[in-house]
Order: C-alpha cells, then structure tokens, then sequence
C-alpha cells in the first residue's frame, strides 16, 4: 500500500508547473528509494522502466545542480513517469520473485512452484511436506504427524513402556522386558543361576552357563585351578587310566571346552615308595596320559603342558597310608584364562 501511496504522490507531482531545485532533487530522491526498494521485481518484470527511470532521475539531479530547471523538471517527468510504469509492470507475484505465492522468496524457496504448507515442520524451505514423518499415511490423516507410527495405529507409534519392542497392546507384561517369543514376558530363572529356564537342562539346580546351565558334577573351576572332587586311579605302578575314571576326565574335557581360552598344566605326582627317580618318571607318564587322553577328547594339546614331580611336593604325611594316598594324584593349574 505505502508504494502505491508513493506512486499517486508521483504522479500528482507532474502537475505542478515551474519547480525550484530543491523540490528536484527531493522528488528524483523519491524516485530513486522507490526504484531501490522494488528493484528485484521490477528487474524481473520492467527492466526498461526501471533504467530509464533510475537514468532520468539522475539527469534531472544534474541539470537541477546546473541551474536548467526547465531542463531538469522534464527530466524528472520522465523519470516519475516511467517509474510508475515499472512498478505497476511489477506487482504480478512472479515479478516479486515468489512464483507459489506462498510468501517465501524464490532466492530461498526449495519448491518454486509449490507452495508450503506451513505445518511447523520445515517451513522455512518452502516446500510442501504431505507425510512429514514419512510413515506413509498423509498428515491430514495421520494424527501424529511429526512420529513414525502403523496405519493401525492411525499414524502414531505405539506405547512400549519396558522398551522390548513391543508395543503394550500386544506385551503381555507390559512393565517387563522380555523377549517377543515369550509375548514380552521375560523369561524365568527359577534356580537363579544367570541361565534362563528356556536355555538351562538342569532349570532346578543351579550351574554354569558353559555348562548349559548344569552344575559340574565331579569338578569344580576357580581361578587358578580345576579342583577334582575325586581322585584319577592308575594301574598299580603305571600310567594306565582305569575306565573309572573316565567320567571324571570327561568333565574335565567339557570345562576347557566350556572355557576356550585356558591353558592347564597338568601335574603328577607321587608318595615317597620307591626310588624316586622312578617316581618321577611315573609321575611324568601319568601326567603325560592324562594329557593324552584330553587330547583325544577334543582338547588341543597346546592349550595343555604336562609335568611330573613325582615325591618332591607333597602335601600330606608319607608316612601313613592314608597321606600317601592323597600323595598320589594329579592336578590341574590354570596357566593363563
């Protein structure tokens, strides 16, 4: 509106008869913010109109300067003149350089030709977004707009409180995560062990997850060793394993495998009867048999380094029977986990 003002007031001015200097200049300086303020849509749309007008408001500043008023007042009647002219050549809304009208210059409009919808969302790139969440369902539809969520949801993601994926519609347990094969629920540990009843053989007693679950019935792993809850028998005098034993070393098999990364140093030894470089050499053999026999049952030698000792170690009294029975035996040291 103020343009349009400024134009009328132009174009009464032409009216006037002999005008002094500063009425000139003030007049073609009229002309000259008009022309500065519309200059990109009158570029666009009036381009002579506006050079003649810019050009004739000058010549008319000059000639007023020079003291050839008649001179400069036609001057300044062209330049009034033409600038009317580019300004009512340049109100389409191509002209001011928004094609879609939608009030975003096309300097800065994504989408020239598509107006912005104006949702609070993206509004400032002047294009349109129809499904601003991209869920596939159109805003106008969809009533969560600006979230992701299912058609049968009507476009709005669901309510999953535990954070199972699960949406609380379909979570039988809602407040607890749990996998969706159990409906959400999680899965029970009734011997409380770290191994879900759904993954653990022995769900009532409790054990080691390398052991699915079930506790080492012969055996014990700590740290440092592998604790045998009962002895390896050997022929008498030899490095021969009975078939007893067996049970006892096949455990023993399934903890390395249950612990791939041990490495065990498998030692003999013996009582204090006999020479004891025969003990010794005994207590190499059997360690070596042992060995022998783990590697049979899928445990890779280098992971096992077998010693004897043989009398040198003992750690109960040789001179009863009963100590040098505990004498007598194997043991298992972690080297390295």
């Amino acid at each position: 509106m103020k343009y349009r003002i400024r134009v009328l007031v132009l174009t009464a001015a032409l009216l006037s008869g002999c005008i002094s200097s500063p009425v000139v200049m003030d007049r073609a300086g009229a002309v000259q913010t008009l022309t500065a303020q519309q200059h990109e849509p009158m570029v666009n749309c009036a381009p002579k109109e506006l050079a003649r007008a810019e050009a004739y408001a000058a010549f008319a500043q000059h000639e007023s300067s020079q003291g050839r008023s008649h001179v400069a007042r036609r001057f300044l009647e062209l330049a009034e003149f033409n600038a009317k002219k580019a300004f009512e050549n340049s109100r389409d809304q191509s002209c001011l350089g928004d094609r879609d009208g939608d009030g975003i210059p096309d300097k800065v409009d994504m989408c020239v030709q598509r107006k912005e919808d104006f949702d609070k969302f993206k509004d400032e790139d002047g294009c349109p977004d129809p499904d601003n969440d991209r869920d596939g369902i159109l805003d106008p539809q969809d009533k969560c707009p600006n979230e992701a969520g299912p058609v049968k949801n009507e476009g709005c993601p669901f309510m999953d409180s535990d954070g199972d994926g699960l949406s609380d519609g379909e979570d039988k347990c809602p407040h607890q995560f749990g996998p969706a094969a159990n409906h959400g629920c999680p899965i029970r540990d009734t011997d409380k062990d770290g191994v879900p009843d759904n993954e653990d053989q022995c769900p009532n007693k409790p054990g080691t997850r390398e052991n699915n679950g079930c506790p080492y019935k012969l055996i014990k792993v700590t740290d440092k060793l592998i604790i045998m809850k009962e002895k390896i028998f050997f022929a008498f005098g030899k490095s021969f394993i009975k078939r007893s034993s067996r049970p006892l070393l096949n455990e023993v098999a399934q903890a390395l495998k249950d612990h791939p990364s041990f490495v065990v140093r498998i030692e003999g030894h013996t009582d204090s009867v006999g020479s004891a470089s025969t003990n010794l050499r005994l207590s190499k053999a059997r360690a070596s048999a042992v060995k022998k026999y783990l590697v049979g049952r899928g445990i890779a030698s280098g992971r096992l380094k077998a010693v004897g000792y043989g009398e040198k170690r003992p750690i109960d009294d040789n001179s009863t029977a009963a100590g040098r029975s505990v004498n007598r035996r194997v043991e298992f040291h972690i080297v390295s986990r």
